[in-house]
C-alpha cells in the first residue's frame, strides 16, 4: 500500500470522539423517498434554471422540470413521478428566496422514456460521455456545486494527465461518501474510468483519509484491474478533502493563487460525483438522488438515499425525529456546515449532511482580543496570515486584505477552530471576499 500523504497545516476537529462519525459509520444506506418534493432550480454554481412544467403538470422521475441558463447552466430533473402542485420562491438556505418546483409523489417511480443510456464506461463513444454528464445535471457533490461538464472543458494548452477522487470526506460527522465507498465501489470506479475516457486521461487516484481502512480495501479491490486506477491513502487531517490541499498531497503541485487545478494538470472530483456520471453514462439517469448523512441529535441518526428536494423536516422525521430541542440545524459538518433558519429547507445535489445540534452545542462564543500566539498562522492549510488579515477585514480596508491574499482563503475554518480567543476570523475573512468580489463586479457593470 503507498505510503499516507498529507499537506502542510491542518487540524484534528472531534478527535477525541472519531470526528464526530461514529453513530452513522456502520449504517448501510437505506432508501427513502418523502410525499412531496421541493426541487430548487438553483442548486449549482451559475445562474439557477428556468422551470418549464407548470402547477397541475403531470412529471416522471428524469423528465426535465427546469431549462439551464448561461455558460454555467444545468438541467433539473423530476426526482420523483407525480402531479406539479406548485412552482415559486422558496425559503433556502441562503438569505435569499429560490425558484422551485414542487412535486406531490405519486410513489409510481415511472421513469421518463427520453433516457439514453451510452452502456459500458469501457466500450462507449467517449466522445458522447461529457454531453451526458451535462444533460444529467450533475455538479460536485462534494459541497461546491460546480457543473461538473465545466471541469472538463480543456482550452487550448491545457492539457490533464491526472483525475484525482475525493474520497477523505474530512469534515465531522458526515459519514455519506464513506458508505457510497464501501456500497457501491465499483460504480465510483466506473465513473472514474468514464471521466478518464473523456479526456484521455491516463491516471487515476481515488484518495482516501485512514480512518476509513474498509473504504480503502473496498475501492482497492474494486480499482483492481482497472486501466490507471490506483487508491492512495491519506493521512487524517481536515481540510485534507479540500481541492488544493488534496492536490497537494497526492501529486505534490500546488495550485498558484488565482489559478484553478486544471493549471497543474488535475481534475479533481467527489466519489458522488464519479457515482453520478457512472449512473449517467452506464443507464442515462441524470442526477435526481444522493446519500446524505442524519445526525447529531435525532433518535436514529442515519445514511440515507433522499430524492432531491426533500425537506430536511421529512429527513429528521424519517430518523424518528428529534432527540431534543434543536438549537441549530446545519447542512453540512461542524467546520463548513451553513445554519438553516428552519427545518422547512429543501436538501439539494450538494447537501451531504445534516447535522442538529444542541442548544448548548450551539451557543455563541465571546470574541476576545488576539493574544498573538501564531497558532492560526501554523493551522493554515494555504499558508496565509490570519490574524493579520483579521485586522484588515475589521478596519474594512479591501485593498490591504486582497494584497495580503485574503482570496486565496478556503474558508475551512481552521483558524476559528484553533484560536484560544475565540476570534471571528472565518467569518470575517468569508465577508471581506464577498465584498471583494462584490466591487469587482461592480467595475464590471455586471
Amino acid at each position: 500500500m503507498p505510503d499516507k500523504k498529507t499537506f502542510r497545516g491542518g487540524v484534528h476537529p472531534l478527535h477525541r470522539s472519531h470526528e464526530g462519525k461514529a453513530p452513522t459509520r456502520d449504517k448501510p444506506v437505506r432508501e427513502y423517498a418523502a410525499d412531496t418534493v421541493t426541487i430548487l432550480m438553483g442548486m449549482h454554481l451559475g445562474a439557477p434554471s428556468t422551470p418549464c412544467v407548470k402547477k397541475g403538470d403531470l412529471v416522471k422521475m428524469g423528465q426535465v422540470i427546469g431549462e439551464p441558463v448561461g455558460f454555467l447552466g444545468l438541467p433539473v430533473h423530476a426526482s420523483v413521478s407525480g402531479e406539479v402542485v406548485d412552482v415559486g420562491p422558496v425559503q433556502t438556505v441562503g438569505a435569499v428566496p429560490g425558484m422551485a418546483v414542487t412535486i406531490k409523489n405519486d410513489f409510481a417511480d415511472e421513469w421518463v422514456d427520453t433516457l439514453e443510456p451510452l452502456g459500458n464506461v469501457e466500450k462507449c463513444d467517449k466522445d458522447k460521455i461529457v454531453p451526458a454528464i451535462k444533460n444529467a445535471g450533475i455538479c460536485g457533490m462534494g459541497g461546491a456545486s460546480f457543473p461538473t461538464h465545466v471541469k472538463f472543458a480543456v482550452k487550448e494548452g491545457q492539457y490533464c494527465d491526472t483525475i484525482i477522487l475525493n474520497g477523505a470526506e474530512c469534515e465531522t460527522h458526515l459519514t455519506a461518501d464513506h458508505r457510497l465507498m464501501l456500497e457501491h465501489s465499483v460504480r465510483i470506479v466506473d465513473g472514474l474510468r468514464a471521466a478518464m475516457r473523456a479526456l484521455d486521461v491516463k491516471k487515476g487516484v481515488i484518495a482516501i483519509e485512514d480512518n476509513k481502512p474498509d473504504a480503502i480495501e473496498a475501492m482497492r479491490k474494486a480499482a483492481e484491474g482497472r486501466l490507471g486506477v490506483e487508491v492512495q491513502p491519506l493521512r487524517t487531517k481536515y481540510p485534507q478533502g479540500g481541492e488544493k490541499q488534496l492536490i497537494h498531497a497526492v501529486t505534490g503541485r500546488q495550485v498558484p493563487t488565482k489559478k484553478l487545478p486544471l493549471d497543474v494538470h488535475v481534475i479533481v472530483l467527489n466519489v458522488g460525483t464519479a457515482a453520478a456520471i457512472a449512473d449517467a453514462v452506464i443507464d442515462g439517469k441524470p442526477l435526481i438522488s444522493r446519500i446524505t448523512t442524519v445526525t447529531g441529535h435525532v433518535k436514529q441518526p442515519s445514511n440515507l438515499r433522499i430524492r432531491i428536494g426533500t425537506m430536511i423536516a421529512d429527513v429528521v422525521g424519517e430518523c424518528g425525529g428529534y432527540s431534543l430541542e434543536p438549537g441549530k440545524i446545519c447542512v453540512g459538518g461542524a467546520m463548513t456546515g451553513l445554519p438553516c433558519p428552519s427545518d422547512l429547507i429543501p436538501l439539494t445535489k450538494a447537501n451531504n449532511g445534516v447535522v442538529v445540534y444542541s442548544e448548548a452545542e450551539a451557543a455563541a462564543t465571546e470574541e476576545t482580543p488576539c493574544i498573538r500566539c501564531g497558532r492560526c498562522v501554523e493551522v493554515c492549510p494555504i499558508g496565509l496570515n490570519p490574524y493579520k488579515l483579521k485586522y484588515l477585514c475589521d478596519a474594512d480596508d479591501l485593498k490591504g486584505a486582497e494584497e495580503n491574499n485574503v482570496m486565496d482563503c478556503v474558508v475551512c475554518g481552521s483558524c476559528s477552530y484553533i484560536c484560544p480567543a475565540r476570534r471571528f476570523l472565518t467569518p470575517s475573512f468569508k465577508n471581506t471576499k464577498d465584498k471583494i468580489t462584490l466591487e469587482a463586479k461592480k467595475r464590471k457593470g455586471q
